[in-house]
């Protein structure tokens, strides 16, 4: 029985970061004895290559993981794998999860696995091994004779030291972006989210689960294990990641982790934390085990908007607080930004700005709020009437909301010139406090003209104006079409 994982990647020229979900999979899979194949689509797809792969591997299953901004480009490839291979087709990943109907509705689909794959996938390998029917296996949705099976949940893996360590060979961990540009390990040591944020998708994952054990942490050794495994095995690994939504949760856990990894791994590490949750303790316990950066949610700048509109109920004071206690104690930080959320207005926008000038972030992280059908900010702007049919790869290069403050040109316009901004603030903030004030107002008003739609329309027109002008002066060119020649450009 032989598998081959899919991952989409388009927004990447060479091997992007590790999926550590892919990874888990195949791991799964290959405990058992199953043989695995990796093809990793990146940037503008070569169907050449896709189906070269597909009939050098001769998959009896081919598995798609996808997040939602990549979900297109899944109903052009899953036909062309039913063209050029006899595998059976899975979809899995949080689209098919919080949109499991939209997905099996996909021509070429044969199978969609919602939540948690390991146990389901090795059930359907089993079974079509065996030569059984796969119709009512637990978490699969599965199209037979013109009817689809929608079958139930199974529950979720409460132990997850049960869990192989993933896999770093099939999916060639030494060839991605993390380890051969990054130079780091990257690694989990949970899953799952106590909080409720209305742009993420763990509460819905919660409400499909219904809440049940859906927060799960390793045991220590169980994962430093694998860490030092990981260190050994690739010894250009500088630093390690922790990629859990919120390593220091349980800080009883984190207490005997910093413990340990102090002892045990001579080696920095980063991870996420709630400004809700950092403490002098925890700084302190993250400092002495070596951790060097911390990351950190801001997300937006607006208390309005943190509150109302993406339910994230942390005061600006705190976010200020979390990113002292780090500078206190010599932890650089991380700050992850969202702007054109639903109803930002500009100035909204430029309060993100200004808690980054404040907080004064090592890194800022600053994307275009993008949202998951399934969550809380979807439904909002669904009812709002906020979505377009406009399709994007990235969360950096557009929006897919359509609002009245804001207009995409706008939004990418702040998006490109964010930390330039940030660093006109900064120096406001170096003044004395009432020349601050007035510095600050200053560069509000600045910034609104820069990014008003009026001037931004005005460069537009003018950019388009000085790429004419240069084409008329570099003279006529020709080009032959059906046997006429054509001329373009020049006099």
């Amino acid at each position: 029985m032989k598998i081959a994982f899919v991952h989409i990647d388009p927004s990447y020229e060479v091997m992007g970061p590790f999926h550590l979900g892919i990874a888990s999979l195949i791991a799964y899979l290959r405990q058992s004895g199953y043989e695995c194949h990796f093809f990793h689509l990146l940037g503008d797809v070569d169907e050449r290559d896709y189906i070269d792969f597909l009939e050098n591997a001769d998959p009896d299953v081919v598995g798609f993981s996808v997040m939602t901004n990549v979900f297109p480009h899944v109903a052009r490839l899953a036909p062309l794998t039913k063209r050029h291979s006899r595998a059976l087709t899975v979809c899995g990943g949080i689209h098919p999860t919080l949109s499991p109907e939209q997905t099996i509705a996909i021509k070429g689909i044969d199978a969609i696995c919602i939540g948690e794959g390991e146990e389901a996938l090795f059930d359907l390998c089993q079974r079509l091994g065996e030569g059984k029917d796969i119709s009512n296996i637990p978490n699969l949705w599965v199209k037979r004779g013109g009817k689809v099976h929608r079958n139930p949940l199974r529950p979720l893996i409460e132990d997850l030291d049960c869990l192989p360590f993933i896999d770093r060979e099939v999916f060639p961990y030494e060839n991605s972006f993390d380890l051969a540009f990054m130079r780091r390990g990257v690694f989990m040591a949970s899953r799952g989210c106590p909080f409720n944020c209305a742009y993420c998708c763990s509460p819905a994952m919660k409400r499909l689960y219904g809440g049940n054990r859906y927060l799960r942490f390793r045991s220590v050794e169980n994962l430093l294990e694998e860490v030092e495994m990981t260190a050994r095995n690739f010894p250009q690994m500088e630093y390690a990641v922790f990629h859990d939504d919120l390593l220091p949760l349980k800080k009883q856990w984190f207490e005997d982790f910093t413990r340990q990894y102090r002892r045990r791994i001579n080696l920095p590490f980063e991870m996420n934390c709630h400004p809700n949750l950092m403490d002098e303790e925890v700084a302190r316990m993250a400092k002495e085990a070596g951790c060097s950066l911390v990351r950190f949610g801001l997300e937006s700048g607006s208390e309005h908007i943190r509150r109302k509109v993406l339910d994230r109920h942390v005061s600006t004071s705190r976010i200020i607080e979390a990113f002292a206690l780090c500078d206190e104690m010599g932890i650089e930080t991380l700050s992850y930004n969202m702007i054109g959320l639903p109803f930002e207005t500009r100035p909204q926008m430029l309060d993100t700005v200004k808690l980054n000038a404040r907080v004064r972030p090592k890194v800022m992280h600053v994307s275009i709020f993008y949202p998951y059908p399934g969550t809380k900010s979807y439904e909002m702007c669904r009812r709002e009437g906020f979505l377009t049919d406009r399709q994007i790869d990235t969360y950096y290069e557009d929006t897919v909301l359509m609002q009245k403050d804001a207009s995409p040109q706008q939004l990418k316009a702040i998006r490109r010139r964010f930390e330039f901004f940030v660093r006109l603030y900064s120096r406001c903030y170096r003044l004395p406090r009432f020349l601050a004030k007035i510095a600050e107002k200053l560069v509000d008003l600045g910034i609104l003209a820069a990014t008003s739609q009026r001037l931004l329309k005005a460069l537009n027109w003018l950019t388009r104006r000085r790429a004419k002008r240069q084409r008329d002066d570099a003279g006529p060119c020709y080009t032959i079409e059906e046997g006429e020649v054509k001329v373009f450009g020049g006099q």
